[in-house]
């Protein structure tokens, strides 16, 4: 089975998951979180350029992941 490797805002996790099949699947992944309707509108944003499911949602883990670091303190 092929993996996808990503950082899940969700979670703020880097995962290793199965690739999603569909927007649906994709915005699944993104669902449960507080902050989950920033992560599915960063998604759509970057679907509206054409980008695939997959790599919008790698995109949007990378949006969040800096954003999420930025928060953090050094080390």
């Amino acid at each position: 089975m092929q993996m996808m490797h990503w950082y899940n805002p969700t979670t703020r996790a880097d995962e290793d998951v199965p690739p999603p099949m569909s927007d649906a699947q994709a915005i699944e992944m993104l669902s449960g979180h507080p902050d989950s309707d920033r992560f599915i509108e960063e998604y759509r944003r970057l679907r509206a350029i054409q980008l695939a499911p997959v790599e919008a949602l790698i995109s949007t883990g990378e949006t969040f992941y800096w954003e999420h670091r930025r928060g953090q303190p050094p080390g």
